[in-house]
């Protein structure tokens, strides 16, 4: 088996292992899992899932992933998005969530890998709602997070050893996913129902680029 054949092998292996220990067997909630795999020279992938659900059951272990592989190819890049707001109803008796991003350049020059996920949990009261008109703000964010995912390239060695656009990409998602957190909680509180804010966790990575 080919060097570079047996590095990708390696790289895909080890964050599918990683998606298998966040995602659960059995999921108490929904999944938002994003998987962007790479192995064309120049070509830039982007996947961005955002995901606004209720979580009624008693038991809550919903998993938001993001992983980005470039592979076998030179100057090709991947971004992998994952955001994921819970509204979790009442007191659920097992609170196990999970939360991962992990990008990987294997066998490939000049590549640039970033994947982002964050992952927020509101718990209200089960009288809560969201107003159309709030969700049609929650689609106009969830637009503008795909297209800032798609308009930022990734860092690579050739064009931004310093990471000033895996830094950009951080700052500017980080302030979508905030205002999103805000019209969510904001459309709860105006429905009647109390809200608490029961975890928020952000995970980046991107690759440090390398020839």
């Amino acid at each position: 088996m080919p060097v570079r054949r047996r590095i990708l092998t390696l790289v895909f292996a080890a964050l599918l292992a990683l998606a298998i220990a966040v995602v659960p067997a059995s999921a108490g909630g929904g999944n938002n899992v994003v998987i962007v795999d790479n192995e064309t020279a120049g070509q830039t992938l982007v996947d961005a899932s955002t995901q606004v659900i209720p979580v009624p059951m008693d038991s809550v272990t919903s998993s938001n992933v993001a992983i980005a592989i470039n592979a076998n190819c030179v100057g090709c890049h991947s971004s992998a998005v994952a955001v994921q707001i819970l509204i979790v109803r009442g007191s659920p008796s097992n609170f196990a969530p999970g939360n991962a991003a992990a990008a990987a350049n294997g066998g490939c020059d000049s590549c640039g890998a970033y994947a982002y996920a964050r992952q927020h949990w509101i718990q209200t009261s089960s009288n809560a709602h969201l107003s159309g008109a709030v969700r049609q703000q929650i689609g106009e964010i969830r637009q503008e997070i795909s297209t800032t995912a798609a308009s930022i390239l990734p860092s690579d060695a050739a064009t931004d050893p310093d990471l000033s656009r895996d830094h950009e990409l951080d700052a500017r998602l980080d302030a979508l996913t905030a205002q999103l957190i805000q019209v969510v909680t904001a459309g709860l509180e105006e429905s009647g129902a109390d809200t608490t804010v029961l975890q928020d966790n952000v995970e980046v990575d991107g690759t440090t680029p390398s020839s």
